[in-house]
């Protein structure tokens, strides 16, 4: 009997039963998979890995010589002897398994490992997490050696694109202690599925970044840590304060079109505004950004529903200003300047708003 509860993406690839599905071919046991994904929801995202191995395999079999493969299988071979007894049992896979995962390996640039809790840490950059969040049983960890951004699905169904050469590690059993967790080195762009009873959290070279259901980019290098939100909020505290209460302090909040930057040298946060604010939603269809002797708080207020992004002026100097100027397609910070040059006033970009200053209108 088997128990397809406990299987991983080693045993899918090498059941028979389980290919032929994905090939289309007639079968004693059709619906079986379907039935699976049924009884098991959590074995949903490792069914379709290794489905798209096999489809990978299946279309690129034949332009990969038999030399190719055999060095290849070697590599990961190598690659993975050495880190538990888990792993020691899928080496006597049978050939079919060997050829498909070095066939999918080679064509795609995309290594994928399983590995147990007490695997050497460094490397993915979790060594100097805390134990308390550190994850407690297998991960999963994906790298993207492609040239080109690679999309995954994480088990709670948010969606991932990992730009090359970024890596994210995340823990088989998902949603844990009410979190979910990942961590990121590299460039990602993160669409969070919204759960509030289960925070989503992504650790990035001593940046945690925690949501709920929203959309944004984070980008670690050895120096930097910067988060850009796309949509909904976001806080954005270092990995050092979390659990001291007494230095929430340093947690800042951001909304669409904010950016926080992480100095990892300083341990310091700094907010800001992207450099290319997106509309988050479109003009008014009639009058757009086309203002008519328009005072001056109508035309910011324009541009704060727009991109959500405060503008702070003193409304009593600037209450005799008014506008007469056209903007149609013009980026946020160059129809800002058109704004300010017109008007004679100047602005800068402060804790992620826009601060004007004038000396008022005549």
């Amino acid at each position: 009997m088997k128990y397809y509860k406990d299987y991983d993406l080693e045993d899918f690839l090498q059941d028979d039963s389980f290919r032929r599905w994905v090939a289309g071919e007639a079968d004693a046991t059709e619906g079986l998979w379907e039935e699976i994904v049924r009884l098991y929801p959590d074995k949903k995202v490792i069914m379709q890995q290794a489905r798209e191995l096999v489809l990978t395999w299946q279309e690129h079999s034949a332009i990969v010589t038999d030399q190719q493969l055999e060095d290849q299988v070697q590599r990961i071979l190598h690659t993975t002897q050495a880190h538990t007894e888990v792993t020691e049992r899928r080496f006597a896979i049978t050939k079919y398994l060997s050829v498909a995962a070095a066939a999918a390996a080679l064509v795609s640039g995309l290594t994928w490992f399983y590995f147990a809790a007490d695997r050497d840490t460094t490397r993915s950059g979790r060594a100097n997490y805390p134990a308390a969040i550190r994850p407690d049983s297998k991960t999963q960890e994906l790298v993207n050696n492609l040239e080109k951004e690679m999309r995954l699905r994480l088990p709670d169904s948010s969606e991932v694109r990992l730009s090359p050469g970024a890596r994210i590690t995340y823990s088989q059993n998902f949603v844990h202690n009410k979190k979910r967790e990942v961590f990121l080195s590299g460039e990602a762009f993160f669409d969070v599925t919204k759960d509030p009873q289960n925070p989503f959290f992504v650790y990035a070279n001593g940046l945690v970044t925690r949501v709920l259901g929203t959309s944004f980019l984070v980008k670690a290098t050895d120096t930097n840590v910067e988060v850009l939100v796309r949509s909904g909020r976001v806080s954005v505290l270092p990995l050092k304060d979390i659990e001291n209460p007494t230095d929430r302090n340093t947690e800042l909040l951001l909304t669409p079109n904010q950016q926080a930057i992480f100095s990892v040298k300083d341990n310091v946060i700094s907010k800001s505004i992207t450099n290319m604010p997106l509309e988050l939603i479109k003009p008014d269809a009639e009058a757009g950004f086309v203002f008519e002797n328009q005072p001056v708080s109508k035309v910011f207020y324009a541009l704060e529903k727009v991109y959500g992004i405060p503008i702070v002026y003193d409304a009593a100097v600037m209450e005799k200003c008014s506008l007469r100027v056209e903007l149609s397609n013009e980026p946020f910070f160059t129809k800002l300047d058109i704004i300010t040059q017109t008007l004679g006033a100047a602005y800068r970009v402060s804790d992620g708003q826009v601060v004007i200053s004038s000396e008022g209108c005549r």
